[in-house]
């Protein structure tokens, strides 16, 4: 509730002189619904031409940057050695995605071995339950599955409070990932 109540403070008090710089976002809520606030906030910010700060476990808020030019995505650089995590401290130019960073950063916190270890099992089960539906379910959803990230792109673009211009550049860099498949 906290976090909630600072979020609509920062909403309903921001001006476009402002500096916002929110930390991971939707966090005390489920996936979906704080998925949906983070990108909800994001927008409403966005429409607001506000400087924006925004830190985020959140790897789909990165889409973001597909829909509106003024999105920048960053990353603080971390090497893997030994399965081990060597924090650079630097930022650096778009995503980066490291598998089982949830698990090597446990590792780093002093969690037990067992529960790291069972941990590790039962995210190969997962991961291995979804490639198999992931198999079945591209080749037969997959044409559907276009149509419906452009739609909801499309959406996010229609209930935007963004300019013509934007919308318009939005519109341009939306085609161009669709034609080179990567949506």
């Amino acid at each position: 509730m906290t976090e909630m109540k600072e979020t609509a403070f920062i909403l309903q008090n921001v001006s476009q002189r402002s500096l916002i710089v929110m930390d991971e976002l939707g966090r005390a809520t489920s996936s979906s619904d704080g998925f949906a606030i983070a990108w909800s906030c994001c927008e409403h910010l966005l429409s607001l031409k506000v400087y924006t700060i925004f830190a985020t476990h959140m790897e789909n808020l990165s889409d973001l940057s597909t829909l509106y030019p003024n999105v920048k995505v960053l990353h603080f650089h971390v090497d893997i050695r030994n399965n081990r995590l060597d924090f650079k401290f630097q930022l650096k130019d778009g995503t980066r995605h490291i598998p089982h960073y949830g698990l090597l950063l446990a590792g780093v916190a002093g969690l037990p071995s067992p529960v790291i270890e069972t941990a590790s099992a039962i995210t190969s089960r997962i991961i291995e339950q979804e490639a198999k539906k992931m198999e079945v379910n591209e080749l037969q959803y997959y044409p559907i599955q276009m149509v419906y990230r452009v739609a909801q792109r499309l959406i996010c673009l229609k209930y935007s409070n963004h300019d013509e211009d934007s919308v318009r550049e939005a519109l341009q860099t939306l085609k161009e990932s669709y034609l080179n498949g990567r949506l």
